[in-house]
């Protein structure tokens, strides 16, 4: 099943799509991330209760819902990325032995058609990466692997916006990861039925319509199920946390030179089975473009 908040442009809306059209499911109470866990967690209960709404129209994709705190992100996990990242970051182990993993702030989150409003002075190397991500149903620690796929409710996209010359001053990723509002996810969350077969599962990338990454989930070095397993052997897992699975090669900074994001680029990533993110770049004022990526070049 298909599951989304909507919004009119006042309220938001928690739906499931069946028979063709977006079904409301009707309220009751609780916060938009509530909701649509409570829909993820009881499918057939929410598809019974739900109703056509008197109209559709005006209606489009909000955030699913903002996590209640951080959200976990692997990096490295596609081979040909870890490849290109080591020659950005100087890595010496391109391939990781074990999931690498990292935290973004969940103010960094926006929806799946929301403007990327950034500033240059802080983030004049802005970058784009094209994720699955894994919305946990049921929390817990120590989670053993073969039942780690159980604390799944569904998949989503993510975009994981990233300010490379923060990521390369702090020589940590956590605030080059975290600009704020700039990282979309949605535009829906499918039950995990929807994406068989998994591993075919093409995801994909674009900058202005020019194609920049294409991989298939299969292609992933470390699974979901390792994702789950290691993350909450650590840290326990809880319902409405939010796995970032990596992305594939062809990010802007693996180019020579670097293909970073520019005022009024607009980002669409996509991932066949559940649907596309579509955001533009609006630049607040700060520093120049150029000055940004001398500032990056310099530090480099």
């Amino acid at each position: 099943m298909r599951f989304a908040t909507l919004t009119d442009g006042e309220r938001l809306f928690t739906c499931v799509f069946a028979d063709e059209q977006w079904l409301e499911i009707p309220s009751s109470g609780g916060s938009p991330g509530e909701r649509l866990m409570s829909a993820l967690n009881s499918p057939a209960d929410a598809l019974a209760a739900a109703r056509p709404r008197g109209t559709a129209t005006g209606l489009r994709p909000a955030m699913p819902y903002r996590p209640w705190r951080d959200v976990f992100c692997l990096g490295k996990n596609y081979r040909a990325h870890a490849e290109e990242f080591s020659r950005f970051n100087g890595d010496a182990d391109v391939v990781p032995e074990a999931p690498v993993v990292f935290a973004k702030s969940a103010s960094a989150m926006c929806g799946p058609d929301d403007d990327l409003a950034v500033r240059y002075d802080v983030a004049g190397a802005l970058d784009y990466e094209a994720e699955l991500v894994v919305v946990i149903g049921q929390g817990g620690s120590c989670v053993d692997k073969a039942q780690a796929l159980d604390h799944v409710a569904g998949y989503s996209i993510l975009n994981d916006t990233t300010a490379r010359d923060l990521q390369k001053l702090h020589a940590q990723w956590y605030l080059g990861k975290s600009l704020p509002a700039a990282t979309p996810w949605g535009p829906v969350v499918v039950t995990p039925d929807e994406l068989e077969p998994f591993g075919e599962r093409v995801i994909s990338a674009t900058v202005n319509g020019e194609q920049r990454q294409r991989a298939v989930l299969g292609q992933m070095i470390f699974t979901v199920e390792d994702a789950v397993a290691s993350i909450s052997r650590v840290v326990g897992l809880q319902a409405g946390d939010l796995i970032a699975m990596g992305t594939p090669s062809g990010v802007g900074v693996g180019f020579d030179p670097p293909r970073f994001l520019a005022d009024g680029d607009v980002v669409t990533c996509t991932i066949d089975g559940i649907g596309e993110l579509h955001n533009r770049v609006r630049v607040a004022p700060g520093l120049t473009r150029e000055a940004g990526d001398l500032a990056f070049r310099g530090r480099a």
